[in-house]
């Protein structure tokens, strides 16, 4: 009878000896790579000379062969002490007079302790010397510019204006100072025309949008956008380059821009608009420009970008929080988001945020918070990361909210200033090119923004003398406060001493304080008293 056959055995492996073979190869080839790169561009040590026995005078050739080695290594050591001999002289021949003089010996254990450097993280600068070099920037741009454009936040145009940059360049007769209004988007359409009308009355005004992410079909579609080579489009950029080629004066020497303003105004976004390509650099966090920056726009004018104007700490909390120059990350982030909340319209709040009704601005953090997802431990909200967030859009270029400008005003420019600004522009010029930008810019709704209940002009720091430590720089009201509590705190000490010493008694002196424990004197050298002898025979009785 025949055998029946056999199945083979299946190939089939479990994946955990599959893995662990992969795993052994991939250490097999890693060692062999290894390898070979160590064996890369040794070199093989020199054998020594190798004299058969039989051969006559060996002990005569291995001698002189040592001998020679030794030669070619006292060689190798005097042309080393040579070369840092000639080092050493030129060292000397750079040194001034002061270098040259003797240092005092140092002893050994301070050298050895040089010699452990530890690597440390580079510190900040501090904020002193960053106002000061803000200020010094800004200034070198005004001296520099002919035309200064200062760049406003159409959210809230008079918060964004500062009197001391505007009084700076009034006072030069040569200068022509011009307001661009920014992120006209963001605000309804009727607001921005009122504040047109009202920055107009005072200097002329350009209403202005910079460039935004649009898809391609709408750029075939809107005649009036302006296609950047990075896929960035601006409504109506040419309008601005209108007006400022009607100051160009008829010689060929290109006029030279400036702009200045305060932080997140949007002067690095209004070049990159106008170059249609990232000529600087822009981000949503403060202080991204530090240095005066010019760029070419085309062979009649040059823009120069500028830091942001530092805003004095005699300004209001409220201001500060929004017009700082400085990301305070690390700062009171909840406390910056209450003073702004306080001015806010809350229904509009609620209806932007979809959050439920709230009677503190902590429970608001709280709803949005669990809203977000933003959540610690134990289920606890994070109100620092809320109000970041609030924070972040509300400093950056995604909140549309607006403030309405003020039925009574004093200006701090007169009248033949005024005048003489409006003559150097072409009016006509101006409010047709306003009228289209308004008409192609598509504005939100009244209902669908939040209003902001506050809108005073900041005031800023141009003179880099004027800036103060830290430390000199405590309100009115806080230095007034320590000092009451201070008063109070010492009339209180001075009460409860005399009336100490009123209740005061020999007896009272005598006893000792109830939350002290009383410590008993011992002796050593002294016998005990009888009475306080141990009886040892009372333990065995």
């Amino acid at each position: 009878m025949r055998r029946p056959k056999l199945k083979s055995a299946s190939k089939r492996m479990s994946c955990s000896k599959r893995f662990k073979i992969q795993k052994k190869v991939k250490e097999h080839n890693r060692k062999v790579r290894k390898e070979a790169k160590k064996g890369v561009g040794t070199r093989k040590p020199k054998r020594d000379l190798r004299i058969p026995n039989d051969a006559p005078f060996k002990e005569d050739i291995l001698r002189e062969a040592e001998q020679r080695k030794q030669l070619r290594e006292e060689l190798r050591k005097q042309q080393k002490l040579e070369r840092q001999k000639e080092v050493a002289k030129r060292r000397d021949l750079n040194k001034t007079p002061e270098d040259k003089k003797e240092k005092p010996v140092k002893k050994k254990a301070e050298e050895k302790e040089k010699k452990k450097v530890v690597v440390e993280k580079p510190k900040k600068p501090a904020i002193k010397n960053l106002t000061k070099s803000l200020c010094r920037e800004v200034n070198k741009v005004i001296e520099a510019a002919d035309v200064i454009l200062e760049v406003l936040d159409a959210r809230d145009p008079l918060g964004s204006r500062c009197v001391q940059a505007e009084q700076a360049v009034l006072q030069s007769p040569n200068k022509k100072l011009l307001l661009v209004l920014n992120k006209i988007d963001l605000v309804p359409r009727d607001i921005v025309e009122k504040w047109l009308q009202f920055l107009s009355n005072q200097l002329p005004t350009i209403a202005f949008k910079c460039s935004t992410q649009v898809q391609e079909k709408s750029l075939k579609e809107n005649p009036e956008c302006i296609q950047g080579t990075t896929g960035t489009v601006c409504y109506r950029a040419a309008s601005l380059l209108k007006v400022l080629h009607s100051l160009c004066p008829p010689q060929s020497e290109p006029i030279k821009v400036g702009l200045i303003g305060f932080a997140n105004a949007g002067k690095s976004s209004l070049i990159n608009t106008l170059k249609q390509y990232k000529a600087c650099n822009v981000g949503t966090s403060k202080g991204t420009t530090r240095i005066m920056q010019e760029v070419k726009i085309n062979n009649r004018i040059r823009i120069i970008d500028s830091p942001s104007l530092v805003a004095s700490p005699e300004n209001s909390p409220v201001t500060l929080c929004v017009r700082s120059a400085f990301q305070s990350d690390d700062g009171d982030l909840v406390g910056n988001f209450t003073k702004i909340l306080k001015h806010c319209d809350k229904k509009q709040v609620m209806l932007r945020y979809n959050i439920a009704d709230y009677r503190s601005p902590l429970e608001f953090l709280d709803l949005f918070a669990h809203k977000r997802g933003l959540l610690k431990k134990k289920g606890l909200a994070d109100l620092e990361a809320a109000a970041k967030i609030f924070l972040g859009d509300w400093i950056g270029s995604k909140l549309p909210y607006y403030t309405r400008p003020p039925t009574s005003f004093k200006s701090h420019i007169d009248r033949k200033q005024t005048s003489d600004m409006m003559e150097a522009v072409n009016r006509k010029l101006l409010n047709g090119e306003n009228k289209r930008n308004i008409r192609g810019v598509k504005n939100p709704g009244l209902s669908s923004c939040i209003g902001f209940h506050f809108s005073e002009m900041t005031n800023g720091i141009i003179d880099e003398n004027e800036v103060k430590e830290p430390d000199q720089e405590p309100t009115d009201v806080e230095s007034e406060e320590d000092e009451m509590e201070e008063d109070e705190a010492i009339g209180e000490d001075d009460e409860a001493i005399g009336e100490d010493e009123e209740n005061e008694t020999p007896e009272a002196v005598e006893e000792p304080a109830p939350s002290k424990k009383s410590i008993k004197a011992v002796s050593f050298d002294k016998p005990a008293a009888v009475e306080d002898d141990y009886d040892f025979n009372a333990d065995f009785n």
